[in-house]
């Protein structure tokens, strides 16, 4: 019996562990992430940051050839990290 019970137990772990999720592979998921506003992600953006934010390229800090557009944004505006 208890072997029935552990073999159900383990069966039913594994079908959760390992549906529902494709990994972030999927065509029409969001180009952005938001956390309350402390940290916000926008990928593919390449828009210019506003005027009243401290921002910071990537291209600044050091040389790179290949810029992904992204850009995260830290505390609600205040500053913007970009990469491109």
């Amino acid at each position: 019996m208890r072997i029935k019970i552990l073999a159900l137990l383990s069966l039913s772990l594994a079908a959760l562990a390992f549906t529902g999720c494709d990994g972030g592979t999927a065509q029409m998921a969001p180009k952005e992430a938001n956390l309350l506003g402390i940290a916000s992600i926008e990928r593919e953006s390449y828009e210019n940051a506003g005027v009243a934010t401290f921002a910071v390229s990537t291209d600044e800090l050091y040389s790179r050839k290949n810029f992904s557009g992204d850009k995260v944004t830290l505390l609600w505006g205040l500053i913007t990290l970009q990469d491109y």
